[in-house]
C-alpha cells in the first residue's frame, strides 16, 4: 500500500465487526503491528533519573487508575509494506466522572478526539480484548512495535489480561512476553543510531529527521501508530539495523521481554503436536538444525500455528 494509498479507519460500534475481521484477514500476510494508545495523561509522573523500579511503580500506579481512550494499529511487513491502520475508540473514559488530568485532555480535545462520542459510539475494551485474543489464534507470533512503549504496553496488557499490571517490573516483562510474544520499541533502537540523539528525540522530530511523512494527526492513536510503523522500517533500512538484536527491549527500564508466546508445531504427514516456546525451539525444515531440536521434525513442509492465549502449556512428550 502507497503512502498516498494509506486510509486511517476510524472504528466505532457500528463498523467494530467487520473491521476486526479485515484486521485478523490482513494478518494472514502482514505479521508486525505498530501500536499507540492514548491515555488521560499521568496522574503520577516520574523523574528521569528514577531508578527502573521506581519507574515501574509509578506505571502500575497509572495504568491501574486510569481508562483507555483511543488504540490505533497498523499492520505491515518485514519489507514495510502497510496492510492497514485502524483507530479504535473506547467508551470506557467517562470525562464527567473518571480520574483525569487536564492538561492532557486538552491537548486530545485540541488533536481532534470527541470525548463525548467515544462515550456514546465508542467500543468497549473488554469487547475489543476478546476479539483480538480470538484473532491473535488465528495466526503465528506477531512482531509489536511501539514508540517509547512501555506505558502503551501496560495499558494493553491490561486490557488483554482484564486484571491489574503485575506487582514488578520483572513481572511485567513476563507477563508481555507471554501475552504478546516479540516486541520493538523505536525509541530503544534509536540510542544506537548516530545522529539520532541517543533516543531522546520525540516521534514527530525523529520522523522529520528520517523525512518520513505523517499521514493525520498527532496525538490520536491511528496517525501515531502508522508513523511508528514506518519510522520503524526507515531506521531499519536506513542504519542497516539487526532487527534481532533489539527485540524485547523497551525504552526507560533495562528488564529484557523475553517472547514466550505458546505455539503449536504441525507436522503434515504424519501429524505430530507438540507444545514449545517460539523462542526457543525453531520450526525449521531438515537439513537446518531441526533434527538436533526434536526427532520428530523429519518433514520438509513445517507450519506455526498459534495456541489459543493463556492456556497452561503443555509437557514436552
Amino acid at each position: 500500500m502507497e503512502h498516498s494509498e494509506v486510509q486511517i479507519r476510524d472504528i466505532w460500534m457500528s463498523n467494530f465487526r467487520n473491521e476486526m475481521a479485515r484486521i485478523d484477514s490482513r494478518l494472514g500476510t502482514y505479521n508486525m503491528i505498530a501500536f499507540d494508545m492514548e491515555f488521560p495523561g499521568f496522574l503520577r509522573n516520574t523523574p528521569r533519573e528514577a531508578s527502573e523500579e521506581a519507574r515501574y511503580r509509578d506505571l502500575k500506579f497509572n495504568v491501574d487508575r486510569l481508562k483507555p481512550i483511543q488504540l490505533g494499529l497498523t499492520v505491515f511487513n518485514n519489507e514495510g509494506r502497510i496492510g492497514g491502520s485502524w483507530q479504535f475508540n473506547f467508551n470506557d473514559f467517562d470525562v464527567t466522572n473518571d480520574l483525569q488530568v487536564g492538561a492532557s485532555i486538552q491537548l486530545l480535545r485540541s488533536n481532534g478526539i470527541n470525548l463525548e462520542k467515544n462515550r456514546l459510539e465508542g467500543v468497549d475494551s473488554r469487547l475489543f480484548a476478546f476479539r483480538l485474543k480470538e484473532i491473535l489464534a488465528n495466526h503465528g507470533v506477531i512482531k509489536w512495535v511501539t514508540f517509547h512503549g512501555l506505558y502503551d504496553l501496560g495499558y494493553l496488557l491490561r486490557m488483554l489480561t482484564q486484571t491489574y499490571t503485575p506487582d514488578s517490573v520483572v513481572e511485567f516483562a513476563k507477563k508481555v512476553g507471554e501475552v504478546l510474544g516479540s516486541v520493538y520499541d523505536v525509541k530503544f533502537m534509536a540510542k544506537y543510531c548516530n545522529g539520532l540523539m541517543d533516543g531522546l528525540l520525540g516521534l514527530e522530530k525523529l520522523s522529520k529527521i528520517l523525512m518520513v511523512e505523517r499521514v493525520g494527526a498527532a496525538h490520536q492513536s491511528g496517525s501515531d501508530s502508522l508513523l511508528t510503523a514506518r519510522v520503524f522500517f526507515k531506521m531499519v533500512k536506513v542504519y542497516g539495523l539487526v532487527r534481532q538484536a533489539f527485540e524485547g527491549f523497551l525504552f526507560g527500564i533495562g528488564t529484557m521481554i523475553e517472547n514466550k508466546v505458546n505455539v503449536l508445531v504441525v507436522f503434515d504427514s504424519p501429524s505430530y503436536y507438540y507444545p514449545c516456546f517460539k523462542s526457543h525451539n525453531y520450526a525449521v525444515p531438515m537439513g537446518h538444525g531441526a533434527s538436533q531440536v526434536n526427532p520428530w521434525y523429519h518433514h520438509q513442509s513445517v507450519r506455526v500455528l498459534p495456541r489459543p492465549l493463556f492456556l497452561p502449556v503443555l509437557p514436552v512428550i
